[in-house]
């Protein structure tokens, strides 16, 4: 390899999934001290932002490279457009289907979630592939 070429970048899915789990896991025993449905309520927020998330890392780094450009921004739009959409739907059916919920856990669970994926991400780099 010459010197001026980069390496890629191999993400660290896995890594990623366990500690946001681990996350979800944690706040859902911090919301089981007030209630057992708090407890529930704030596991199934914390899997409204897991799964839709994991979706679109999958799809969106499924290319790279300059000569798949056009698959990476076509692979982003649809990602993000399927990501918005099951969130929407797993809200929806959360309010639909679970008949008693604890909104307060659900919403504080997800919303933590969103704020704290962008930390995960900073601290939580890349590693080049050998």
């Amino acid at each position: 390899m010459s010197p001026t070429r980069k390496r890629i970048n191999r993400l660290p899915f896995l890594q990623w999934l366990a500690i946001e789990t681990g996350l979800i896991v944690v706040l859902s025993l911090a919301w089981y001290t007030e209630s057992r449905l708090a407890g529930y309520s704030a596991f199934v927020g914390g899997l409204i932002y897991v799964i839709p998330n994991a979706y679109f890392a999958h799809r969106m780094y499924r290319f790279e490279g300059a000569r798949n450009a056009h698959l990476v921004v076509g692979n982003m739009f649809r990602a993000e457009t399927v990501k918005l959409a099951l969130t929407a739907v797993f809200f929806a059916a959360v309010f639909i289907l679970m008949e008693p919920v604890h909104v307060p856990a659900l919403l504080f669970t997800f919303a933590v979630m969103v704020a704290l994926s962008p930390l995960l991400r900073w601290f939580i780099r890349p590693q080049p592939q050998r």
